[in-house]
């Protein structure tokens, strides 16, 4: 059987040229659909089932949108707020690594407690109504060392990781065991929220990616997982477990892994349409060409087109530090939805932290910071890309159930990559145009006279009505014939987001963008009249057409059915869609506008800024209402300051002078678990003095106003002794030791009245001689101590900004690793409350690296200075706290 038989022109002339977009979709029909699991799996009425184009929820279509949340990145107090800020945004999916190395760092000894408490985490997403997709490895990658192997399995010469050697997958079949242990109970079929399980990740070895793959699950199965959905991420190799395994995708459109010499990556294959779903063209071999349109043949799908890594935001490597705009968001995902994906999975949803181990450090580089630029960043800010994000959200949420049916035909014409880019998802009668002139860090022409041309199977439909111009950096999607309850929309060319029901009154809300007039064509069957305070409407024989729109919330047209009911559209400005809030409140849908973070906790809307002064635009259907204004303010606090102080060397040392003998020295303790990864002291003297660590006499750098010495190779985990020895009469000595140890940990030993004489009697203090008083410029280094008053008395969130110069930075809570960066021009955000207890008595310290000589391969925002960066310094600080109300 044929399943489509298209003809399409799409032509670029010159940009005064008439350009036509046509398509021909008549003889369109929907391809059979193919269950992967032959049983529906869950509660009555809410069962899911999987087939071979979409997922289905009680026997409805849906089109999911699926978050990363990494519960052992966080604060495990901070979870729920983090979830119901992805839940107000439209997430119903939390994903989430269960993390080997994180749990089971030493061998036998696991932690699931605190911050790794899977279970309390999933009862969580259960007690808010999101369901979970583990993905619990072995092997996961997610910028963890080892992609989350633990180094006891890495080290292990008796076995192959991430293989089908039998040791390694008894190993695997234990850590399976230990999750399975955490989670048993919650899975979707007895009522639980756990309806998927990824196995493995990013597996690529050739010829064993089925078999491994297959092993994996049946250890998993036999163990008790038993969910509606196993799957992989499918990365570069076209072989998966067809029917087994549902192979999900990743796009991204910034590529900090990609480093390109410290130049500007191109754009890539991802930035059009494409049916590819990974860079090895899975899928492709199921493209079907006829009439100039590319269809992707849904008879012959083996798996739906699911994603898990959508990125929106984006990593900073250290020789790749983008700052993410918005708009890489919208056009990420707008594209993914016009090639038919039908799970929206992004990664990461929400930023974190990574832990600090008991013998390493886990993360990649940075070792601790995690932010990834994501919606809901580290410390619980929202990012730029949320406003993009969280209306394609709402629009999946909503019209979903309507487009995951629907196929998507691409013109060939995209193969010419300098044409106009656009898509049609549709069933041959109804659908959406989907159009990207947006390329990410790189311009695109204007492209001037556009219409398009459908050819459905009972019409032909030609929109807009006037040809129009699509500029720079625009992305779209528009609807064509949308059924509104009865009522069609022949076409409009705005962009849906999501609707609102109040009685009997539903109301639409779109917005207009781009530079193109919005514009509503609306079939005549079954209404009685159209009216607008401000619009043009214009009664035809067929229809009524509304143009001369003024976008904005008081922007509303009224249909009136026959039948007396009522449908409202709503055509919102482009910065107006970017603060609309889409909920329910005692079951009862709300539409409000705020630039405020808004959430919905125990039926209670709560908004939340940076400022005491704020607003929210709440929607009524009711006649003369629309949105109506309310203004939240409360005496403003003084918000505490913030000061820094730049350490020097040797800042806490005192200067020490032997009583007898010619000898300063001290046996310090560096045991630790964690080996020594960096070991320097630094000092200062009145006369010439040896340097011993260990007995052996180790050189020393002059660096002006004190000396030098590196002994990472000569500290050992354990005790040793650090003596200062004068040949020919007893020494002054300030000296610091600063040892770092391979799990962050940062710790100094400062001369003082404890380091001893030559007769193991304590030294004494000397207290009119001056120490340096900064770091050499040789060395790129910069310590500096902050401190915020009255931090104690705070009780909402509070952050401090960090902007400074330099390469890299540690912020640590007296010696334990708090967070890092690597400088991307962009403030560094650091969330103070969250450690408000440790602050009380231990500082602030943030030690800052400097840029080498050449940055020439660093690829660099232009507004970070990379000469003022060679030399550490703070540039500013601004403390930032959030107010907060709960709505009447």
């Amino acid at each position: 059987m044929k399943y489509l038989y298209v003809a399409v022109t799409s032509m670029f002339l010159c940009h005064s040229a008439k350009a036509q977009y046509e398509m021909d979709l008549k003889k369109i029909n929907v391809a059979p659909l193919n269950y992967l699991n032959k049983e529906p799996v869950g509660p009555k009425g809410q069962e899911i089932r999987v087939n071979n184009i979409y997922m289905e929820q009680g026997g409805k279509p849906t089109l999911p949108v699926m978050g990363e949340f990494h519960y052992v990145r966080m604060d495990h107090r901070y979870w729920r707020n983090a979830l119901l800020k992805m839940k107000a945004s439209g997430v119903n999916i939390v994903s989430t690594y269960v993390m080997w190395s994180l749990h089971e760092e030493i061998e036998g000894q696991e932690n699931w407690s605190g911050n790794h408490d899977l279970r309390k985490f999933i009862l969580l997403c259960a007690e808010l109504g999101m369901t979970v997709h583990l993905r619990m490895g072995p092997y996961c990658n997610a910028e963890i060392q080892h992609g989350a192997l633990p180094d006891w399995i890495v080290n292990n010469k008796a076995l192959v990781t991430r293989s089908n050697d039998p040791l390694y997958l008894n190993y695997s079949r234990k850590w399976y065991q230990s999750v399975y242990k955490q989670v048993k109970g919650l899975f979707y079929k007895s009522g639980g929220p756990i309806i998927a399980v990824q196995l493995e990740n990013e597996f690529v070895k050739k010829g064993l990616v089925i078999s491994h793959l297959l092993n994996l699950k049946k250890l998993a199965v036999d163990i008790g997982f038993d969910v509606p959905l196993y799957t992989m991420t499918h990365w570069m190799d076209s072989e998966y477990p067809k029917g087994e395994i549902v192979p999900y995708a990743g796009f991204y459109i910034e590529t900090p892994w990609v480093t390109n010499n410290g130049k500007m990556t191109p754009a890539t294959n991802f930035e059009y349409f494409t049916y590819n779903r990974l860079s090895d063209n899975i899928g492709t071999d199921i493209i079907k060409v006829e009439g100039g349109v590319e269809s992707f043949d849904g008879s012959k799908s083996d798996s739906p087109f699911f994603t898990c890594e959508i990125g929106v935001g984006a990593p900073s490597f250290y020789h790749r530090r983008a700052i993410v705009p918005e708009g890489m968001a919208g056009e990420n995902i707008n594209l993914r939805l016009g090639t038919g994906v039908n799970l929206m999975g992004y990664y990461m949803y929400v930023g974190g932290t990574n832990p600090s181990g008991v013998k390493n450090t886990y993360g990649n580089g940075p070792y601790f910071g995690y932010d990834y630029q994501a919606p809901i960043r580290e410390f619980g800010t929202l990012g730029v890309v949320m406003k993009e994000t969280k209306k394609l959200n709402y629009f999946m949420n909503e019209f979903g159930s309507n487009i995951a049916p629907m196929l998507a035909y691409l013109p060939v014409s995209n193969k010419d990559k300098d044409n106009l880019q656009w898509s049609v998802r549709s069933d041959g009668q109804s659908g959406y145009v989907f159009v990207s002139n947006h390329l990410y860090r790189y311009d695109r022409p204007q492209f001037d006279q556009v219409q398009f041309n459908l050819k459905l199977k009972n019409e032909t439909l030609t929109f807009p009505r006037k040809p129009v111009s699509i500029v720079n950096k625009s992305y779209f999607l528009w609807p064509f014939n949308l059924d509104m309850q009865g009522v069609t929309l022949k076409y409009g060319t705005v962009q849906p987001i999501t609707t609102h029901r109040e009685g009997q009154i539903t109301s639409y809300f779109f917005f207009e963008d781009d530079a193109i007039s919005a514009e509503y064509l609306i079939d005549a069957n079954r209404v009685k009249s159209v009216t607008s305070k401000g619009a043009k409407v214009t009664k035809e024989k067929k229809g009524y057409f509304v143009s001369d729109i003024v976008a904005g919330k008081e922007s509303i047209l009224t249909i009136t059915k026959n039948d007396g009911q009522q449908i409202r559209l709503v055509t919102l400005t482009q910065e107006q869609s970017d603060y609309i809030w889409k909920g329910q409140q005692n079951q009862k849908d709300f539409v409000a506008i705020t630039s405020s973070s808004l959430v919905i906790d125990d039926d209670n809307i709560k908004i939340t800024a940076e400022t005491p002064e704020q607003q929210v635009a709440f929607y009524s259907a009711r006649e003369g209402e629309g949105f109506t204004g309310t203004n939240y303010q409360s005496q403003q606090e003084n918000t505490p300051q913030a000061s820094y102080v730049a350490l020097s060397p040797m800042h806490y040392a005192s200067w020490v002078h032997p009583k007898v003998g010619h000898t300063i020295g001290k046996t310090i303790d560096a045991t630790s678990l964690s080996p020594i990864a960096e070991a320097t002291i630094r000092y200062s003297v009145d006369k010439k003095v040896k340097l011993f660590c260990n007995d052996k006499e180790i050189p020393s750098q002059s660096l002006g106003d004190y000396f030098k010495a590196v002994v990472t190779g000569d500290v050992v985990s354990g005790k040793n002794k650090i003596l200062f020895e004068s040949v020919h009469s007893d020494p002054t000595v300030v000296a610091e030791v600063e040892i770092l140890y391979k799990n962050g940990v940062r710790t100094i030993w400062n001369t003082d009245d404890t380091w001893l004489n030559a007769d193991q009697k304590p030294s004494e203090k000397v207290s009119n001689k001056t120490k340096p008083v900064e770091y050499a410029a040789e060395e790129r280094y910069g310590v500096f101590e902050l401190s915020v008053a009255d931090l104690a008395r705070i009780k909402d969130e509070l952050r401090l900004e960090v902007s400074f110069y330099g390469d890299m930075a540690t912020a640590y809570i007296g010696s334990e690793p708090f967070t890092d960066c690597y400088n991307d021009g962009a403030p560094w955000i650091l969330g103070l409350t969250r450690y408000k207890e440790q602050l009380s008595s231990n500082a602030l310290t943030l030690r800052i690296k400097g840029f080498g000589d050449s940055t020439e391969n660093i690829f660099l925002e232009d507004n970070v200075d990379r000469i003022k960066g060679q030399h550490p310094a703070i540039q500013k600080l601004k403390v930032a706290k959030d107010y907060q109300y709960t709505l009447d």
